[in-house]
């Protein structure tokens, strides 16, 4: 699939990334005890989930996130294989808010999404420290209109969901899931190591939709500064 679909303008706020809020679209990988990061040793904090390992100097979470391969189901039917990818994605350009507020980095046009119908998709940034407000990264992710309507199959953009995530989270993409391609957002790149499964077939592995707004501004996400934002979500804890 790869086509154009008419939208209507329309703002979209951007909330922070959750399990819970997220769950529908995939999975968010993080660490499930903060405390545990600020420790010297894995045994000082108890936590249920995890069990220690590495001579008692870890704590490990089993199957974290599900990796999953759907190719027997694709058109072609070709054999897939998994493979890690690098990317390395700079920080895209925004758009000024009238007033410049101080709460207000600007505003991104969102033009296209993409799905992956046969497999997940994980994105795991590299070098970037949960407390580094130079640079964070926006997981923009749609539900699938039913088949019963005329547009079916594509990005339901009604329901659009927009997150911002900073350095100590990786995110995974449930198979058929359409979401933008990543958008960095601050002063400088991250490099992302990405996880999936391809079986070289252009349709199977990756389907694109255009989004032509007739002219008008189209749908467009209110950024937050960084600072503020994660600085906000802490307080809401």
């Amino acid at each position: 699939m790869a086509g154009k679909k008419r939208v209507n303008s329309a703002h979209i706020d951007v909330e922070p990334l959750t399990q819970s809020s997220f769950s529908v679209f995939g999975s968010v990988i993080e660490n499930p005890d903060l405390s545990l990061a600020r420790s010297r040793h894995a045994h000082d904090t108890p936590h249920s989930a995890g069990v220690l390992a590495n001579q008692g100097t870890a704590r490990k979470y089993s199957e974290i996130s599900p990796m999953l391969n759907l190719y027997r189901a694709s058109v072609s039917h070709k054999e897939a294989k998994a493979v890690t990818v690098l990317f390395v994605c700079s920080p895209r350009q925004l758009h000024p808010i009238a007033g410049n507020p101080k709460e207000a980095r600007g505003l991104f046009d969102l033009t296209i999404m993409e799905r992956h119908p046969y497999t997940t998709q994980t994105f795991t940034p590299m070098g970037l420290d949960p407390d580094d407000v130079t640079a964070a990264y926006l997981v923009v992710v749609a539900p699938t209109v039913p088949s019963s309507m005329s547009d079916a199959g594509t990005p339901d953009t009604a329901n659009i969901r927009a997150y911002l995530a900073h350095g100590s989270q990786a995110v995974s993409y449930g198979a058929g899931t359409w979401h933008a391609p990543m958008i960095v957002i601050g002063n400088r790149a991250i490099s992302f190591v990405v996880t999936q499964y391809i079986n070289g077939v252009a349709e199977d592995d990756c389907q694109e939709i255009e989004f032509d707004a007739g002219g008008q501004s189209g749908l467009r996400i209110a950024v937050p500064e960084i600072t503020h934002f994660f600085r906000g979500a802490e307080s809401k804890l």
